[in-house]
């Protein structure tokens, strides 16, 4: 745990001495004020102002979870850092978790406490009543909201770690992290939609079980869970799992990778 304890110290003063932290901070403080003051807008079947917070920040929460973690490993060997760092009596895993827990105490009390100031500060101004002629959700929704974005923003992190460990530069795994980011556009909600339609379900809702694990990637499945109890669950405890698991690999990876960046 110590270990870990450095290696997060240390990560946490390179994105201060980098600026990394305050560009993450103006990137989610940013996405608040383009979902409040631009015209994203409601969607047609929109009930409350839930639908355009959630349409904008289901595509920005892995954005910056790519922008954040792409250079985890990738950018270490790039740099020379990483044969330096290795040499030091820290394990791999410890490595990998200290810089993932990094990521997670930069990122997820910023993304929840801005976003549960914009619920209130939208509430404050009746913004949600003047510009969009629409209620506030529950209290309780917004909350799921939020939950469901912290879980996924946790899941790309993992994800985009698990690409930097085979990326050839930075560059690239920011590519191929903007790739894998589909799931989360409304492209991903038509291949959804139309995969669903050549197994014959007509509601998403009706989908089983197994299915819906798969589905928790896919803002489609997690606009719905916001407002559904069981699927609510399902799908964090999905992500959560999947995140795990790319974590579990990840650093099964690193112990046994040659840190050697080979043209």
């Amino acid at each position: 745990m110590m270990k870990i304890l450095a290696v997060l110290n240390k990560e946490f003063m390179e994105h201060v001495r980098s600026s990394k932290l305050i560009f993450l901070i103006i990137l989610i403080f940013g996405g608040i004020i383009m979902a409040l003051y631009t015209e994203v807008g409601p969607t047609a079947d929109s009930k409350n102002v839930i639908g355009p917070f959630f349409e904008l920040f289901t595509v920005l929460c892995p954005l910056i979870a790519v922008l954040a973690a792409m250079d985890s490993i990738t950018g270490e060997r790039e740099k020379g850092a990483l044969d330096l760092v290795l040499t030091k009596p820290v394990p791999r895993t410890s490595i990998l978790l200290g810089k993932y827990i990094n990521y997670i105490l930069i990122i997820i009390p910023l993304l929840i406490l801005e976003l549960a100031l914009a619920y209130y500060y939208a509430q404050w101004t009746g913004i949600s009543t003047y510009r969009w002629n629409l209620p506030m959700p529950p209290l309780s929704e917004w909350l799921s909201m939020v939950t469901i974005l912290t879980f996924v923003t946790m899941y790309y992190l993992a994800l985009m770690i698990f690409i930097s460990l085979f990326a050839r530069s930075t560059a690239t795994a920011g590519i191929i992290g903007v790739l894998l980011m589909a799931p989360s556009h409304p492209l991903g909600n038509e291949i959804l939609n139309r995969f669903l339609m050549v197994l014959q379900i007509s509601d998403i809702s009706l989908a089983p079980l197994p299915l819906k694990f798969a589905m928790s990637i896919f803002a489609g499945y997690q606009r719905l869970a916001i407002s559904s109890g069981s699927d609510f669950f399902i799908c964090i405890i999905s992500l959560l799992v999947m995140t795990l698991f790319l974590l579990f690999v990840s650093s099964k990876v690193f112990e046994k990778q040659d840190i050697t960046f080979k043209a």
